[in-house]
């Protein structure tokens, strides 16, 4: 965005008491409040009686892990303490929600009928005990930094990313539980989940640079945030041999993270977390600065309707948030 556009656009934006800074023709207005509690990814089905919030803490038997709100209600609630830094977060094609740890040795944990677990739940991360028989630690999944996840329109996969700075993509089967990983020759199965960093490096692995999210696109392809590239990248998984391009790299990325396909838009929203953090969307031939926040960083958009999702984390004054933008037109 060229110098005297973008300052057109802050001096004209409107500042909310979010703090975010928006583009004309944007409003926001809040949906929860988590009192520092690092909110990172959003998911949500229509019809549910929640949306879900991962809570990147530390692992502690007193740490939230994931919480939920009443979307356009009132009522939030802590769903989940325990887990080590809850970050990715996906509804899988069987109804079950995904959480994925982003640490070295982390796990994907999946909750079966998320709408049903009661409040209050436990995870004890050290000998991975539980306090309610939906929840459990799913080791076909791979231990490693699990961030990125995404599922195949034909429900057979799920693409899972090691957000690490020579990090590798992996690849399960998810009627088999079969893992594989990407490597020059195509897919090759990892025959440890346990330890599949080191067995997907023995392999020969392609490498990423901290892949930090994925979303399946229309057509069946994933898209990927590489941020330490400053770049995001699009997998073509549906022929013989798997293909990754780039499909948009630009001055304007700093350090590409989260990411959401707007269907009624057709543009790709894109978290920036450098500093500022901001909102952009990639409408195929341009980047359009929707917010930005100067103290706070933007995390796990989701598009619902008409509204985009975010959560700013770390605000420097007031409770984390998550937030609702719309354009005003669309509002009336």
């Amino acid at each position: 965005m060229p110098l005297a556009l973008a300052a057109l656009l802050l001096v004209s934006c409107a500042l909310n008491p979010s703090g975010l800074v928006l583009a004309p023709g944007w409003q926001a207005h809040s949906l929860a409040v988590w009192r520092h509690m690092r909110p990172d990814m959003i998911a949500y089905r229509p019809g549910s009686r929640w949306a879900y919030v991962t809570l990147e803490n530390p692992a502690s038997i007193s740490s939230p892990s994931l919480g939920a709100f009443r979307p356009h209600a009132r009522g939030h609630a802590i769903l989940l303490y325990g887990l080590h830094r809850a970050d990715g977060l996906k509804f899988a094609p069987d109804g079950s929600l995904w959480i994925g740890e982003e640490a070295d040795q982390g796990l994907i944990w999946r909750i079966a009928e998320p709408d049903q677990l009661p409040a209050e739940q436990r995870v004890e991360r050290a000998h991975l005990e539980v306090s309610h028989d939906a929840i459990a630690p799913f080791f076909p999944a791979g231990r490693f930094a699990h961030e990125g996840i995404a599922f195949s329109k034909d429900a057979r996969f799920a693409y899972l990313a090691d957000e690490h700075p020579k990090g590798c993509l992996y690849r399960l089967e998810l009627r088999t539980h079969a893992l594989f990983v990407l490597a020059k020759g195509g897919w090759l199965r990892v025959r440890h989940p346990e330890d599949a960093r080191a067995e997907g490096q023995r392999l020969g692995c392609r490498t990423f640079a901290r892949i930090e999210d994925m979303e399946t696109l229309p057509d069946g392809r994933i898209a990927m945030a590489e941020t330490l590239r400053a770049r995001v990248l699009v997998l073509d998984d549906r022929g013989n041999r798997p293909k990754v391009n780039v499909w948009l790299a630009s001055p304007q990325l700093g350090h590409p993270d989260n990411l959401a396909w707007d269907a009624s838009r057709h543009w790709l929203w894109i978290t920036d977390d450098s500093t500022p953090s901001r909102l952009l969307a990639w409408t195929g031939t341009r980047i359009l600065e929707v917010a930005r926040h100067p103290k706070a960083e933007i995390t796990g958009v989701l598009v619902v309707g008409h509204e985009v999702w975010i959560n700013l984390q770390r605000r420097d004054r007031g409770p984390d948030l998550t937030v609702a933008l719309a354009e005003a037109a669309k509002t009336r």
